[in-house]
């Protein structure tokens, strides 16, 4: 994680001609500093998605478990950019050339990759303009509950656009998240029980016992879609994804109260318009935006 604080208390410092801030430089042996708000920081997602954000509201840290919290709890290499209104507009930085890209892909390089170099991109958007506390509670699994009924919380996880090898030397191409739908969801889901509503077609589980399947229409041209599952039991949150191809293949995950999927193609374009709005990457196409 690169932390772009100017502290000298903070970094051991040698000169550099571009504005990154190295955090892992040898011969300094104190720790990166925990980002605050109003840091600016430079996070990779990929080569085509290089971030550089101001960082917002910060999270309060929840011990799931006190007995494994110390091995994963690493807030100096956390890379949560911060909890922001749903209409918020980031101040836009330079795109970097591509001699500064080398640089940083070379340097970026040199970082220790295990866990500290493992955390996902994330932030959380507000709906209804409403303030509240942010936590880093993770809602995987169970019946886990959102820090407010109006946020929205977004993961970067790993997705790559090129084609996968398998075992048995089969190329297999990786779908965006129409075609995943289409084609790797379809054939399980009761095509006569359809609904419509607010750009959003959701179709019974064959045998599901109640539980939905639902596809989205992104308002961004150059995305796909959105997808989720619609739980008969937990009413808590929904997970929605995106698989799509842009940026070298990203995959964005996001959570929030069933009762704000009604807005999901905003927040669908929110998160878009944000992901091009912080990346400084030379080397991909900017994403159509109707927004």
């Amino acid at each position: 994680m690169l932390n772009l604080r100017t502290s000298p208390a903070n970094f051991c410092f040698m000169p550099m001609l571009l504005l990154i801030a190295i955090t892992n430089i040898s011969g300094c042996s104190k720790k990166p500093p925990i980002p605050q708000e109003g840091d600016i920081v430079v996070w990779k997602y990929n080569s085509a998605l290089i971030f550089k954000a101001k960082l917002g509201q910060r999270r309060e840290h929840v011990i799931a478990d006190p007995r494994t919290d110390h091995r994963f709890y690493e807030p100096e290499y956390e890379k949560f950019i911060g909890q922001f209104p749903i209409d918020y507009k980031p101040k836009p930085f330079p795109k970097f050339t591509e001699q500064e890209q080398i640089a940083f892909e070379a340097e970026y390089a040199t970082k220790i990759h295990a866990v500290k170099s493992g955390h996902d991109i994330e932030f959380n958007l507000m709906l209804n303009g409403v303030t509240a506390k942010a936590t880093d509670n993770s809602l995987h699994g169970g019946n886990r509950k959102m820090d407010d009924p109006n946020q929205v919380k977004v993961l970067l996880k790993s997705y790559s656009a090129y084609p996968i090898t398998t075992n048995l030397g089969v190329n297999k191409i990786l779908r965006n998240t129409s075609e995943s739908f289409k084609f790797d969801y379809m054939r399980n889901l009761d095509e006569g029980s359809k609904e419509s509503n607010y750009g959003i077609d959701c179709y019974l589980i064959i045998g599901g016992k109640g539980g939905k399947r639902c596809f989205g229409k992104s308002t961004t041209p150059s995305i796909s879609g959105f997808k989720f599952y619609m739980s008969p039991v937990f009413k808590s949150k929904i997970r929605v994804i995106s698989n799509e191809l842009i940026y070298g293949g990203i995959k964005v995950e996001w959570f929030t109260a069933p009762h704000n999927i009604n807005r999901a193609r905003e927040i669908d374009a929110a998160i878009w318009r944000l992901l091009e709005a912080w990346n400084i990457s030379p080397v991909t196409t900017p994403i159509q935006n109707n927004h």
